[in-house]
């Protein structure tokens, strides 16, 4: 087995290489293909170029464009309820249905709506949305998109881009959600990307002839008519950004960066993604919330313990807010569910390790990153997944990660069970002392709790522990 030997971590990288990679997260938690986010932008540019958009309009609309979904995890929990099965489906079909079309809509929810179970909670869950209606949707998506604008202006990015996500889902007659906007009401930006993101769905589903179809049918109702026009002669570059691989699609849209002055990020800027990234996993469902943190804090303090330099500390932040990325691709099914997974299941959620490595591998420099990050439930007795290392394949801060994550999952509270004290958590952990843990990590993180820099509970946990 060829392991990825280690590199230094990059000092700075283009923003919108990072974006791009990260892009490949929300694709997949919107139930699209990797690559969607990144099409949709290059189709956006080219619309906006078309158009005569300023260059502060043309910037404003490529980082809007990568993270226009970057909202999706606030209510994929609230989906999951309302649907059941794989919300990612629900939320993938989504993008193709006509909401003015009350038929069409009815059998969206139809056909999404608890699949597998009982007629009768199939009819359950199909009442409660015939009721909820508009307002329902309205309330999906206003949580999503009010909380994707949050997350823009967290990163600095303006206002303009801001407004870009916030109004994603506005149509030019003003029956989107969720305000119902009317023509020039809505940002010319979020016009182009609300076309541009429609195009590349029915694009990649249906091909080229028929989302163009689609545009024509829907201008003037969903679409600004001057928008739907400039996409006249667009299928053959449609044609060809629809068969590229992802690292082909990246190299393009970071090269396609409006103005020819890429905006770099530097370690601080990195961090600052690192988290937003980590809250945007953890609020994909209410058992993992603030999760990403507290592994950071807890892996802080181990990495402190065990005498481990300001550099080496910087990348083990970096690394636990990150190493549950690829968690974005798991059903809420799954991650909510409050019994035990069956082996079908136990096999979606092992995979999370695979798409981490697969998405932070795309930022350049950060290759090493991504494997050790991703390596956090390898085990010395190569038991773990999802490589099956075992002992020195298994990168020394992979081995922390793993100490971290099992004492917060163990010290916080779950849908199967409450959380258990911290002497609980660790009595359990010894067991995998030298087998599956890294001892040294292990003494650390005794020194760590005994010291009172490694306990990251909730009070919460707390209450309900002692309540117990």
């Amino acid at each position: 087995m060829t392991i990825r030997p280690r590199t230094p971590a990059t000092n700075s990288v283009r923003l919108s290489d990072v974006f791009s990679a990260l892009s490949f997260s929300l694709d997949l938690t919107e139930g699209q293909p990797m690559g969607h986010a990144l099409r949709s932008a290059l189709i956006s540019m080219e619309l906006g170029s078309r158009i005569g958009l300023t260059l502060h309009q043309q910037r404003d609309l490529f980082y809007a464009a990568l993270l226009k979904d970057v909202g999706c995890s606030s209510n994929a929990s609230l989906v999951f309820g309302l649907f059941g099965g794989d919300e990612r489906q629900a939320k993938g079909a989504r993008m193709l249905v006509d909401w003015s079309n009350y038929f069409r809509a009815a059998f969206y929810a139809m056909a999404h709506a608890a699949p597998g179970a009982s007629l009768f909670e199939r009819t359950r869950r199909i009442a409660q949305l015939a009721r909820g209606g508009a307002k329902l949707a309205s309330q999906l998506v206003e949580v999503r998109c009010e909380r994707g604008a949050d997350i823009v202006l967290q990163l600095d990015l303006g206002p303009g881009a801001a407004d870009a996500v916030r109004q994603l889902d506005e149509h030019w007659d003003g029956r989107g959600h969720p305000r119902g906007l009317r023509g020039e009401e809505i940002s010319i930006t979020a016009r182009i990307l609300t076309l541009a993101q429609t195009l590349e769905v029915f694009a990649m589903r249906g091909g080229v002839t028929h989302a163009m179809d689609v545009v024509r049918r829907r201008a003037g109702r969903w679409f600004d008519p001057l928008v739907a026009s400039a996409c006249s002669g667009i299928e053959p570059s449609l044609a060809r950004w629809c068969a590229m691989d992802t690292r082909e699609l990246q190299a393009l849209v970071v090269d396609s960066e409006p103005g020819g002055a890429a905006l770099l990020a530097g370690p601080n800027t990195m961090d600052r993604v690192a988290r937003v990234f980590a809250e945007v996993v953890d609020a994909k469902s209410p058992f993992t919330g603030a999760h990403s943190q507290r592994v950071t804090e807890v892996a802080v303090s181990i990495a402190h313990q065990r005498g481990w330099n300001e550099a080496d500390v910087a990348e083990v932040r970096r690394a636990a807010l990150l190493h549950d990325l690829g968690k974005l691709t798991v059903p809420n099914s799954i991650l909510d569910k409050p019994a035990a997974l069956t082996a079908s299941e136990w096999e979606v959620m092992r995979l999370h390790s695979y798409f981490t490595e697969r998405i932070l591998e795309h930022i350049t420099g950060f290759e090493w990153l991504a494997f050790a990050s991703a390596a956090h439930h390898e085990r010395l007795d190569g038991s773990g997944y999802c490589r099956g290392l075992r002992g020195e394949q298994i990168p020394e801060l992979s081995r922390l990660l793993a100490v971290a994550d099992i004492y917060d999952a163990l010290s916080t509270r779950r849908p199967y069970r409450l959380a258990l004290a911290p002497e609980d958590a660790i009595t359990i952990m010894e067991q995998d002392r030298g087998t599956g843990l890294c001892p040294d990590s292990l003494d650390a993180l005794v020194l760590a709790v005994n010291a009172g820099t490694g306990d990251a509970r909730d009070e919460e946990d707390d209450r309900e522990r002692r309540a117990a």
